[in-house]
C-alpha cells in the first residue's frame, strides 16, 4: 500500500520536507526561549547572549534618559528582535505554519495527481495518512513548545529583574557618580584657591582672589549639572 510513496519520491520528498521544516521551526523557538527562561533565572551573572544584549542596552538607555520611563515597552521591542539565523523568531513560528501548510498542499497535489493516473482510493490512502500525522505531530509540538507562552513568561522574568534589581543598582551608580563628581569639583575648587591665593602671595596682590574662584566654581557647577541630568 505504501509503495506510492516510493513511486512518486519527489512529492514524497518534499512533503517530508515542509513537515520536518515546520517541525524544526517550532522546536527551535522553544529551545531558544527555554533557554533564555532559564537563564532569566540567574541575569547578574548570565551568559546567554541574548539577555547580555538586553541588559547592555537597557543601561544605555538608562545612563542617555536619565530614567528608563517604560520597561514593558522596551521588553516587548527587544523580544522582537531576537533572531536565529537572521530570522526574528516570531516571523519564524509563522514561516513554521507556512511550511505546514505547503506539506498539505503537496499532499492534495499528490492525491489529484495519482487519481489522474488512474490509482485507487485505497491506493492513495498513504498521502491521507501522512497528511493527519503530519498536522498531529505539528500542532502536538506546537503545543508542547508552545512558544507564545514561553514568550509571555520570558518577558515577565525581564520586566521583573529590570524594573525590580536592575534599574535601583543603575540608579545607585548614577548617585554615586554623581556625588564622585561633587567631591572632584569641590576638590578642584579648593585647588584652584589654594594655587591663587599662592600667586596672589607672591604678587602682593590678594584682592578678587575669592570672587574669581567662585566664578569658575559656577562653571564647573553648570558642566557637571549638564552631564549629570
Amino acid at each position: 500500500m505504501f509503495t506510492i510513496l516510493l513511486d512518486h519520491k519527489l512529492l514524497t520528498g518534499l512533503i517530508s520536507f515542509f513537515l520536518l521544516s515546520s517541525i524544526i521551526c517550532q522546536i527551535i523557538c522553544g529551545v531558544i526561549y527555554h533557554n533564555m527562561i532559564a537563564e532569566s533565572d540567574n541575569m547578574s551573572a548570565t551568559e546567554n547572549k541574548f539577555l547580555k544584549q538586553c541588559k547592555q542596552k537597557y543601561a544605555n538607555y538608562y545612563k542617555l534618559n536619565g530614567k528608563m520611563v517604560n520597561t514593558d515597552v522596551f521588553v516587548d521591542r527587544f523580544l522582537q528582535k531576537v533572531c536565529f539565523a537572521k530570522i526574528h523568531l516570531t516571523h519564524l513560528i509563522h514561516i513554521s505554519g507556512q511550511l505546514m501548510m505547503l506539506s498539505i498542499l503537496v499532499t492534495g497535489i499528490s492525491i489529484f495527481q495519482s487519481l489522474a493516473r488512474g490509482y485507487t482510493l485505497f491506493q492513495i490512502i498513504p498521502y491521507y495518512l501522512v497528511s493527519i500525522l503530519g498536522l498531529y505531530l505539528y500542532f502536538s509540538i506546537s503545543g508542547i513548545v508552545d512558544a507564545q507562552e514561553k514568550r509571555r513568561i520570558l518577558k515577565t522574568n525581564l520586566t521583573d529583574y529590570l524594573e525590580n534589581h536592575f534599574a535601583p543598582r543603575l540608579e545607585t551608580e548614577r548617585e554615586n557618580a554623581m556625588e564622585e563628581g561633587i567631591k572632584k569639583r569641590e576638590k578642584y575648587a579648593k585647588e584652584f584657591l589654594e594655587d591663587e591665593l599662592k600667586e596672589k602671595e607672591q604678587t602682593g596682590n590678594l584682592v578678587q582672589v575669592q570672587p574669581v574662584m567662585y566664578q569658575y566654581q559656577d562653571e564647573l557647577e553648570n558642566l557637571l549639572e549638564e552631564f549629570f541630568v
